[in-house]
C-alpha cells in the first residue's frame, strides 16, 4: 500500500516526537511548591527553545540537580537524553539526532575526547588556574565537581564472614575474597574505564593487566552499568564492589550505610560539564554550565543525594594531571574496551577455577619451604619455578603497550571511524583470536599449576615424618 506524501511527514513526525529527549516535567521535576514547571518565560509570545542535556547520569541525579536550576529559573524547558558514556560519545562525535546543546558526564576520558575534536566550548569561568596563566586539562577546566574511586562495601555481610575491611586495591586478590567482589565492565561503564586505566597507568600495562586478570578470578559478577554495583550491594547479592563514591554514599541500605576507601587514595576525579560548540541552544547550555560551576551549583553538592566534592575542596586534584594521561586513555579507550571483555568478562569461570587452583598450591608451597630439608628443598623450587610459569602464562595479554594507541588498531575499534563496515570482519576475527588465546592460555597455566602440585606432592612426602 502506497501512503500518501501528507500521511508520510505526519508519521515521520510523529516519530520524531517519540525519539525526543523527554522534557523534565515528564520525568517529574518539581518546584518548591510542588506544582511541575510548564509555563513560559513571562513576557514570551513563544516558548525558548528546550535546553537539551547528553548524560551518563541515571534519572534520579538528574532530576535532583534539575528541580534546583528550575526553582531559579522556572518557565525553563530542561531535557535530558541518558546515556552510557560511550554511547554519549559517539552520539557527539557522529552528530546523531536529536541534538544536544551540552554535555554532563562523570567520566573525565569523555570530556578529554571531546575537547580534543574541538566539540566543546571554552567555559566563561575558567577558574583560577587560568587566571594565573596556567593552562588546565579539558577535565579540570570543564570541571563542576570531583569524585574519587575505589572499593565499597556492607560493613554487615564482611563482619558475618569474619573478613577484615578492604584496605587497598592488592587486598582485593587475597584468596578469602573470592567470588565476593563486583564491579562493571568498561564497556558500559565510564566510571569502570577509569579505574582500569589508573590500574593500567599506574602499575604499567603488563603489570596492569595481570592485576586485573587475578581480579577476575575473585569476581561474582561483571554489572551492566556502574550503579548495578552499590545496588546489588544495598541488596545484599554480595559484599564487596568496586565504584566511585559518591554511588556508595548516594545508596540506600537497610542498615549500615555502605563503606568506602578511595584507592588510590589522592586521586580525584573531574566530572564535567560543557556547552556544545554546535548548541542549537547555545545560550541555555551556558546557563546550565554556569549554574553547576557557580554558587548555586556548589551548594548543591552537599546534598546527599549528590553527594560530590565540591571544586573549591579539590585544589589537590591539580598534581594527578601529570601521572594520568587523559588523551592517552581516550586514544585507546576502544581497544582497551574490547580487551577487557575478551580477558576478562567473558573468561570469569575459568579465571575462577585457575586462581582457585593457583592460589592453593601456594599456600601449600609456602608451608612446604618452612619445612623443607636439604633433601626437599630441590623438589620444592622446582614446584616454586612452574608455578612462576603459570602465573605468566595466566597473566599474559595478547597487545604490547604501543600497539594500544596505535591508529591503524584505534581504527578498527572506533565505531565513528569512516571504515568501520569495512573492519567489522577483520574485527571480528581479532576478537575471536584475542578470546581463544586466553583461553588457551588459561588451559597451558592450569597444565602447569597441576605440574605443580605434583612436585609438591612428592616434596611432602619426602619430608621426615611424613610416613
Amino acid at each position: 500500500m502506497v501512503i500518501p506524501v501528507r500521511g508520510a511527514l505526519a508519521v515521520l513526525a510523529v516519530l520524531a516526537l517519540a525519539l525526543a529527549p523527554r522534557p523534565l516535567a515528564a520525568q517529574q521535576a518539581v518546584s518548591p511548591a510542588g506544582a511541575v514547571e510548564t509555563t513560559p518565560p513571562s513576557g514570551s509570545t513563544l516558548p525558548a527553545p528546550p535546553i537539551v542535556v547528553l548524560t551518563s547520569y541515571p534519572e534520579p541525579f538528574a532530576q535532583a540537580v534539575a528541580a534546583a536550576y528550575l526553582r531559579t529559573r522556572p518557565g525553563e524547558d530542561l531535557r535530558f537524553l541518558h546515556k552510557s558514556t560511550h554511547a554519549l560519545i559517539e552520539h557527539v562525535t557522529s552528530e546523531r539526532l536529536p541534538r544536544a546543546d551540552a554535555v554532563w558526564t562523570s567520566s573525565p576520558i569523555a570530556i578529554a575526547e571531546l575537547a580534543d575534536a574541538g566539540l566543546l566550548e571554552r567555559p566563561a569561568r575558567a577558574g583560577p588556574e587560568a587566571a594565573a596563566g596556567v593552562r588546565p586539562s579539558p577535565p579540570r577546566l570543564h570541571a563542576f565537581a570531583y569524585s574519587r574511586i575505589g572499593i565499597m562495601w556492607r560493613p554487615d555481610l564482611m563482619r558475618a564472614k569474619g573478613l577484615p575491611p578492604p584496605a587497598d586495591l592488592g587486598s582485593l586478590l587475597a584468596p578469602d575474597y573470592a567470588g565476593l567482589i563486583a564491579m562493571s565492565a568498561p564497556a558500559r561503564s565510564g566510571t569502570t574505564l577509569l579505574f582500569v586505566e589508573l590500574v593500567l597507568q599506574s602499575l604499567g600495562w603488563d603489570e596492569g593487566w595481570a592485576y586485573l586478570q587475578q581480579l577476575a578470578g575473585n569476581l561474582a559478577t561483571v554489572t551492566a552499568r556502574s550503579f548495578g554495583v552499590p545496588e546489588g550491594l544495598g541488596h545484599g547479592r554480595f559484599p564487596v564492589g568496586i565504584g566511585v563514591g559518591f554511588l556508595a554514599r548516594t545508596q540506600p541500605t537497610n542498615g549500615e550505610p555502605l563503606a568506602f576507601v578511595a584507592a588510590p587514595g589522592d586521586v580525584l576525579l573531574p566530572a564535567g560539564v560543557a556547552a556544545l560548540t554546535n548548541a542549537r541552544n547555545g545560550q541555555g547550555a551556558r546557563r546550565f554550565v554556569a549554574f553547576l560551576q557557580g554558587e548555586e551549583g556548589q551548594a548543591l553538592l552537599a546534598d546527599p543525594q549528590v553527594a560530590r566534592i565540591p571544586l573549591a575542596e579539590a585544589r589537590e586534584a591539580a598534581p594527578f594531571e601529570e601521572r594520568f594521561d587523559y588523551l592517552l586513555a581516550s586514544t585507546r579507550r576502544d581497544v582497551v574496551v574490547a580487551l577487557f571483555d575478551q580477558l576478562v568478562t567473558y573468561q570469569l569461570d575459568e579465571h575462577r577455577r585457575f586462581w582457585r587452583r593457583w592460589r592453593e598450591v601456594e599456600a601449600g608451597l609456602a608451608d612446604a619451604g618452612e619445612a623443607a630439608g636439604e633433601t626437599t628443598g630441590e623438589a620444592v623450587g622446582e614446584a616454586r619455578a612452574l608455578l612462576d610459569q603459570a602465573y605468566r602464562r595466566a597473566t599474559g595479554v595478547p597487545v604490547r603497550a604501543f600497539m594500544a594507541h596505535d591508529p591503524a588498531l584505534v581504527r578498527v575499534f572506533s565505531p565513528t571511524a569512516p571504515e568501520r563496515l569495512e573492519n567489522r570482519a577483520f574485527r571480528e576475527r581479532l576478537l575471536e583470536s584475542w578470546h581463544r588465546e586466553t583461553r588457551e592460555r588459561l588451559a597451558e597455566a592450569g597444565a602447569l599449576v597441576e605440574q605443580a602440585q605434583r612436585r609438591l606432592a612428592a616434596a611432602v612426602l619426602a619430608l621426615p615424618g611424613a610416613r
